[in-house]
């Protein structure tokens, strides 16, 4: 904890709580939510379906909230859609409890939390350079990897424990009390924490199409964007994972929860990595070369039949899937003037939300051809498109922050 107090920064250690809290409700929503359609529709189609609404709206969000990061109060942004997300959970609980349509009404309330989530992203994570400043961006993107890996590691796992003592129905009632004390706790940055400078609206770089110019035309961050695309791959895989979990590792809803905490505890182990070697991963080799780890290690998690192995895989595949993300944003808020940065961010996360994509995907080709055979296809597109990437582009295999 030497960096955090060293650097003044009890602020960052109070955005680092807060958005570790809001990251650790978008995961144990899919738990609680997937499960949930499950139970309800025994469908992975629909698993993926509800599953992948909020990521699908995300992208369409995400450069409205870039801009909104250029141009105003990043840490306004960041606490009042946070606040609004929180409430949305509970019309979520309320409806689930009530079992008032819950399918449709879940679906049409994940919209919006996408549509938030699209709103804050880029707040959220620029705001670490507005407290670190440039020279602590690798840094501080560890700090921030590693706090979600721990909250992360330890919700599903406790939430495996809550649920032989809760319903799955109670147990959305955490959801907003989780959502409203990581609001709550940002009060404090929108009091002490200077404002960044912003743009002019009538500057052409505010336009939302002036920067997504910016950004291909830059040969660093062209490719960076464009390998944004493995995440909607990657996505087809996660709807399958309660599938596996349930008929072929014969787990229960708890056994899920556990299987699942595996994923955050790789996340510790990357972040420890990234907090050891810093901007020295930030190389286009590096981050392809964990994204094709990643791969590989999923595919092997979906053919083996032992509960123990499978959780192990998925430790030791998050390990890589965590640098990767935390070298992208740090590569991306580094190469990026600063006037772009919050749009450049924004728009790889509207890459990043083409996961939703790959959800609904994942389940309709889980429900067709059979689960190996999807996650084997995905697995070879991800490694096939980094390849390609790498062979192509000369400043992406040279790229070093």
């Amino acid at each position: 904890m030497c960096f955090i107090l060293s650097k003044n920064n009890f602020l960052f250690s109070i955005l680092l709580v807060s958005g570790a809290l809001a990251f650790s409700t978008f995961f144990l929503r899919l738990i609680l939510v997937n499960w949930y359609v499950l139970e309800k529709t025994d469908s992975s189609f629909m698993v993926g379906l509800i599953a992948s609404l909020p990521i699908l709206v995300s992208p369409f969000a995400a450069p409205i909230g870039g801009k909104m990061a250029d141009k105003y109060s990043r840490k306004l942004v960041l606490f009042f859609s946070r606040f609004t997300t929180s409430t949305v959970f509970v019309l979520m609980s309320l409806i689930v409890n009530m079992d008032i349509s819950p399918i449709f009404l879940i679906g049409v309330l994940s919209i919006i939390i996408g549509i938030f989530g699209g709103i804050e992203g880029p707040s959220g994570r620029n705001m670490i350079v507005d407290i670190l400043g440039r020279e602590k961006i690798a840094q501080g993107n560890a700090w921030a990897e590693l706090a979600n890996g721990v909250v992360n590691a330890i919700v599903p796992a406790l939430s495996a424990i809550l649920l032989t003592i809760f319903t799955v129905n109670q147990m959305f009632w955490s959801l907003p009390i989780i959502g409203y004390f990581s609001s709550f706790i940002l009060i404090y940055l929108v009091f002490f924490l200077p404002k960044q400078k912003t743009i002019k609206d009538s500057s052409s770089n505010s336009s939302i199409k002036e920067s997504l110019i910016y950004a291909f035309n830059n040969k660093n961050i062209r490719p960076i964007l464009i390998l944004g695309i493995s995440t909607a791959i990657w996505g087809i895989t996660q709807p399958l994972i309660p599938v596996y979990c349930r008929d072929i590792l014969g787990l229960t809803g708890t056994g899920y929860s556990l299987v699942t905490s595996a994923n955050f505890v790789g996340a510790i182990f990357g972040s420890i990595i990234l907090i050891g070697f810093g901007a020295k991963l930030a190389k286009g080799v590096v981050m392809s070369a964990c994204m094709i780890i990643f791969s590989l290690t999923i595919f092997l998690f979906f053919v083996i039949e032992d509960p123990y192995l499978a959780g192990f895989l998925l430790f030791f595949s998050n390990i890589f899937i965590t640098i990767w993300i935390a070298c992208v944003f740090t590569t991306l808020q580094s190469l990026s003037e600063e006037k772009y940065m919050g749009r450049v961010v924004a728009f790889f996360m509207m890459m990043f939300g083409l996961i939703g994509v790959g959800f609904i995907v994942g389940g309709y080709l889980g429900d067709t051809i059979g689960v190996t055979e999807t996650v084997a296809i995905s697995s070879f597109a991800i490694i096939t498109l980094n390849l390609i990437v790498i062979f192509l582009s000369k400043p992406y295999r040279q790229m070093k922050i």
